[in-house]
């Protein structure tokens, strides 16, 4: 693929059909994925078994990264990975749906977990192939403009997927829960008829690995070596995994909290959701055009102020209706720091083995995620939740420490606030002063 600004005509469809295929697969997720830990809590499930729900998936799923990303750089197949992968991630939504109501009331809430457990595991095949495939699909000069506009596409789809999910969850239980998986499902396996249309050439592209290069243990081995000897990818990883341990810390219980504590309505936690989807539709192009001129790491550095800012602000807020502005700041925060630091990712990655580099950073962001929610979960039941918040501040607050100290900058600029100020509010100062010298 061209690594320059001229896009080839098949280069542009492939960007069409990819941000097609992300819109509807943001649509499912967002059609159910909020909702599972309400749908367990409405099973009876308690704080320790909702942290279960997200640490298992998390634990199975991502340990197995790096032997994903071996088959993804052995075999080369990485559209039939990513196809079924995605499929069965979304598919399994039915499972999820029904499942738990044949089976005795006393295990419902464990087969959810076990459900839940299962898609992630066998859902997650695809994920170094996949990006891998993206980073091959978009040319480095446009990432920054071309994932903020994809960004916005895919979250005006989980909008609008908040919005009948949150009139959907006022039918009576289960059918409102039902109704949402089923929807889910069939949104999720659009995304993957819209992913088979993107042309690639995965022989071209990546040949597979040659026997020659010895057995599959001695290509670990070296492997292994190569990434030790990268300590700019290792100082990455050390920092994503003590922020992402202090994200999920709490990130899980947000739903349990808002419930419980601040006696939200189900119904209101859909507008929460939307206000953070929003926030992100808002402000993706705003992060792009910063990531594309400063770079990706200044804008983690930016954005990560403010994702460290979330649990305090949850810790503070005295009433349910200040929920829907709390995340509204973590959209907008989130939106800016997640699309740098996939593109970081990509930029920090050698081309050659970048389904394995992948590969065990989401196995280490795995054990971040995997091992969050129980500590989470646990605390909350011995400590309180809001005790929780304050610890995943003092996590994230570390994580963005260690990020600034030891991951290069690739970038030699620096972002000043005046360049942080949206542009209509620069054109705004600028008319301010052409009127005060009249």
């Amino acid at each position: 693929m061209p690594h320059s600004h001229a896009i080839t005509r098949r280069t542009r469809k492939a960007l069409k059909f990819n941000t097609l295929e992300g819109t509807f697969a943001v649509a499912s997720d967002q059609m159910a994925a909020p909702y599972l830990g309400l749908f367990a809590l409405a099973l009876g499930a308690t704080p320790s078994q909702i942290g279960m729900l997200n640490a298992f998936p998390a634990l199975l799923g991502n340990i197995l990264q790096i032997p994903y990303g071996i088959l993804a750089e052995k075999y080369g197949k990485r559209r039939l990975m990513v196809l079924a992968g995605g499929s069965w991630l979304r598919a399994s939504w039915l499972l999820v749906a029904f499942m738990p109501f044949l089976l005795p009331a006393q295990i419902a809430v464990p087969a959810v977990i076990f459900l839940a457990t299962l898609r992630i595991t066998i859902g997650s095949l695809g994920t170094p192939a996949w990006i891998s495939i993206q980073a091959d699909l978009v040319p480095a000069g446009i990432r920054g403009k071309y994932y903020a506009n994809r960004n916005v596409i895919q979250n005006f789809a989980g909008l609008g997927a908040t919005v009948v999910a949150g009139q959907v969850l006022g039918l009576t239980f289960p059918w409102n829960y039902q109704a949402l998986f089923v929807l889910s499902a069939i949104l999720g396996l659009t995304a993957a008829s819209m992913f088979m249309r993107i042309p690639l050439n995965d022989q071209h592209i990546h040949p597979p690995q040659k026997s020659s290069q010895g057995s599959l243990h001695r290509r670990l081995r070296n492997f292994v070596g190569t990434i030790r000897s990268d300590a700019n990818f290792a100082s990455y990883c050390l920092s994503s995994l003590v922020w992402n341990f202090g994200v999920s810390v709490s990130g899980p219980l947000v739903a349990v909290y808002f419930i419980r504590t601040l006696e939200g309505p189900e119904g209101v936690w859909a507008v929460v959701t939307g206000a953070a989807i929003a926030a992100g539709i808002l402000c993706q192009r705003y992060w792009g055009r910063l990531a594309d001129r400063f770079g990706q790491k200044n804008v983690m550095s930016i954005a990560g102020i403010g994702a460290v800012l979330i649990p305090f602000l949850w810790f503070s807020i005295p009433h349910y209706a200040l929920a829907v502005a709390v995340n509204f700041w973590a959209g907008m925060s989130w939106a800016g720091y997640n699309l740098a630091a996939f593109n970081l990712l990509l930029e920090i990655t050698p081309g050659r083995s970048r389904s394995m580099y992948a590969g065990v950073f989401n196995t280490l962001m795995g054990l971040a995620t995997a091992a969050g929610p129980l500590v989470g979960g646990f605390l909350a039941e011995a400590i309180g939740l809001r005790m929780v918040f304050l610890l995943s501040l003092v996590l994230r607050a570390l994580g963005l420490f260690i990020f600034n100290r030891r991951v290069d900058n690739p970038s030699d600029k620096r972002i000043s606030l005046h360049d942080l100020m949206p542009a209509w509010i620069r054109q705004l100062q600028s008319m301010i002063k052409g009127l005060s010298f009249r």
